[in-house]
């Protein structure tokens, strides 16, 4: 009789292999740092020089074994996130350059903000097109350095596009009806905050992007059977994005 090839990457399997991934990697980090040390004490190395100067190798292995192991596409994404963090301080340790992380990744982040809201900027005129009739509702905000609270009520919501930067943004949807089976709230912050309430019956499925920052769904639970699908999509950088009902 042949195995049931279904079972075999069962949810809790799953949750089982990543635990066991993580224990590696906290495993092989903390036994090279305590071999670096014991060389040190016998004499047979400069541990202290070896750990100051190659520690961001550590940073390095987490980074591979992330995007070797896990299965998530966020997890893959940290992973190169800490590779590539930890390439760069070996090479400024190893005088291969002299240019800092910060010094780059500063200006970098605000260049890719700042083309993030140029083109959002460019592309939200066409964005509500042809996706519904006059009489629906197509929600836009932009707050800088402020706080918007928004509750459409008076016609069918069938989207949105959110935009906060160093600011925040309340969109209170409890009391508005779909005007399908589907809505896309396209959202991006930066150095802010987007909270979004949504009716019990809605189900909500999240295409968020992270830098530094968080995705929350801090809805009650409820018996109710959802009928609606609202799809929160964007890139969010150090700040959070609240859903709650």
């Amino acid at each position: 009789m042949k195995p049931d090839r279904s079972l075999r990457h069962r949810p809790h399997d799953r949750a089982h292999d990543r635990a066991h991934s993580t224990r590696l990697i906290v495993g092989l980090v903390i036994a090279a740092i305590g071999s670096i040390l014991l060389a040190g004490n016998l004499g047979l190395i400069d541990g202290r020089y070896v750990l100051r100067h190659f520690w961001p190798v550590a940073l390095i292995i987490i980074g591979a074994l992330m995007i070797a192991h896990r299965e998530s596409v966020q997890g893959r994404r940290w992973g190169w996130v800490w590779l590539v963090i930890g390439v760069w301080i070996l090479a400024n340790r190893l005088d291969l350059f002299h240019i800092t992380l910060w010094q780059l990744f500063f200006p970098m982040m605000l260049l890719g903000v700042g083309g993030v809201l140029v083109w959002r900027a460019l592309g939200s005129g066409q964005a509500d097109v042809g996706k519904g009739p006059e009489s629906s509702e197509f929600v836009r905000s932009f707050t800088l350095m402020s706080h918007t609270e928004l509750r459409p009520i008076s016609r069918p919501f069938r989207g949105g596009d959110l935009s906060a930067v160093m600011g925040g943004i309340d969109l209170d949807l409890t009391g508005s009806a779909m005007e399908g089976d589907r809505a896309v709230v396209e959202v991006f912050a930066f150095w802010g905050g987007i909270e979004i309430h949504v009716p019990p019956d809605w189900a909500v499925t999240s295409e968020v992007a992270t830098l530094m920052a968080g995705f929350a769904d801090k809805r009650r639970p409820s018996s109710v059977v959802p009928t609606r699908t609202l799809v929160i999509r964007g890139f969010v950088v150090m700040s959070g994005i609240d859903i709650k009902n």
